[in-house]
């Protein structure tokens, strides 16, 4: 699986989530196309930080973070590297303590490992 394959299939499977992320993808970058597919994760990660506050929004986040969770597990490196630099590293950025620290404690250990080793700290911390 390719990141482009990656993005197309998060695409299908999560269509609400991301009408939000290009929102904020096509203020950055003018559109929404498999040539931005890397950094539109990174809008993905942005969209998700603006729904940790709502507690409705935690079983999609937790759905997402399975998802990504599954692609870890892929021997290929771009897809591994785009889940850590593009989404892993962007997400809580700007959220408040205590909605962080909900969606913190869903987050599975390879992704918060991810985030701890380039943050060198929890979101709450």
């Amino acid at each position: 699986m390719s990141v482009q394959d990656m993005y197309g299939d998060f695409r299908k499977q999560f269509p609400e989530v991301t009408r939000a992320a290009d929102a904020k993808h096509i203020k950055v970058w003018d559109k929404v196309d498999d040539e931005t597919a890397f950094s539109w994760f990174e809008s993905l990660a942005a969209a998700l930080n603006d729904q940790m506050g709502d507690h409705e929004q935690h079983a999609d986040i937790l759905s997402i973070f399975l998802y990504f969770e599954r692609k870890l597990q892929s021997r290929e490196d771009d897809v591994r590297r785009c889940i850590d630099v593009s989404f892993v590293e962007t997400l809580f950025w700007q959220v408040k303590p205590e909605p962080a620290a909900k969606v913190w404690a869903m987050m599975p250990k390879p992704m918060q490992q991810l985030y701890l080793s380039f943050h060198g700290r929890a979101p709450t911390a």
